[in-house]
């Protein structure tokens, strides 16, 4: 990768092959040919929103996120999981990767890309849309 456009084009691709994405709204804020802001809203199956933050520099090929945030809000905005790398806690093991967690416990994280929280997600929301499912079919009955 040697455009940070290259990396948009990858972020929208991995976005649209989730199958858990029912809408999008992301700005592209290109600096210069290899560094971009990129912000938005995913909307989730379930009435959940994922909200992406990423200041990415190409650096030898590769996209570095030198910030980040993914934050998962239920349908009444209250949050349920926030990942991101400000340097706001040393005090947990690889530093400064994180998740913030609804009941305000803080973890240990890895340093994440929009394809990692998703697939992290993937339970989260088989599960949610297994409930739905269950659900209408009791509805018809």
């Amino acid at each position: 990768m040697e455009q940070i456009t290259e990396y948009y084009d990858y972020l929208l691709d991995t976005i649209r092959h989730s199958g858990w994405i029912v809408h999008k709204e992301l700005s592209f804020r290109q600096i210069d040919d290899k560094e971009a802001y990129i912000r938005g809203e995913l909307w989730l199956f379930g009435g959940l929103v994922l909200h992406i933050a990423e200041y990415v520099v190409i650096r030898k090929g590769k996209p570095d996120k030198d910030k980040y945030r993914y934050q998962l809000l239920d349908n009444l905005n209250n949050m349920i999981a926030r990942w991101d790398n400000a340097p706001h806690h040393p005090e947990i093991p690889n530093y400064p990767y994180h998740k913030h967690l609804k009941n305000g416990k803080i973890t240990s994280s890895s340093k994440l890309s929009i394809s990692d929280v998703l697939d992290e997600l993937d339970d989260v929301l088989k599960d949610l849309q297994n409930f739905y499912s269950d659900n209408l079919q009791k509805s018809e009955s």
